[in-house]
């Protein structure tokens, strides 16, 4: 059975059903259960004040992190197959599985990265200045943020772009 066979049959499930494609119910039933479940969510949130009043509950991040969790455990059940992942392994396994051992860097790697950093900091010391301005002016005024970014991202360190853009935009902080 070819590869894309697997997938539509064990996945999607589609193959489980007579006519899937012409006019059969369930892809109208498929297309109903998504849209209640759209219009479900969208409830939630206006019971929470909307889009911004559930971001100051944090409900759209514990939201999809229990989906995200509840995804994972299916997964690694068995109870979501997922071709070449849980099912239909190759010889070398799932390519998702991964050590528990965590992995840590040394001293001598830790000073030699923060010795990078400084050494970036003092040789493009005026290119990153400009850069930095510029990049301000283009995040303050609406304009080509990207463009700004990308040249940026030769002299500066992600630190660096990152507080000049909370410096235009503020930083995020939830309520505790």
């Amino acid at each position: 059975m070819p590869f894309i066979q697997l997938i539509i049959n064990h996945e999607l499930g589609l193959a489980k059903n007579q006519n899937p494609l012409q006019g059969a119910f369930i892809i109208e039933e498929l297309t109903d259960l998504v849209e209640e479940a759209v219009m479900a969510e969208f409830d939630r949130l206006t019971e929470r004040g909307g889009v911004l009043g559930a971001m100051e509950t944090m409900y759209q991040r514990s939201r999809i992190q229990e989906e995200s969790l509840y995804y994972e455990k299916l997964k690694h059940d068995g109870k979501l197959p997922i071709m070449g992942v849980n099912t239909f392994l190759s010889s070398e396994g799932s390519p998702t599985v991964i050590p528990s051992e965590v992995i840590r860097s040394t001293p001598e790697e830790k000073i030699y990265q923060v010795k990078m950093l400084e050494q970036l900091h003092k040789t493009w010391h005026s290119e990153a200045e400009k850069a930095l301005h510029d990049l301000h002016l283009k995040a303050a005024t609406g304009g080509n943020v990207f463009e700004a970014l990308m040249e940026a991202a030769k002299y500066c360190s992600i630190g660096q772009i990152t507080n000049e853009l909370f410096r235009v935009g503020g930083q995020y902080r939830r309520n505790m």
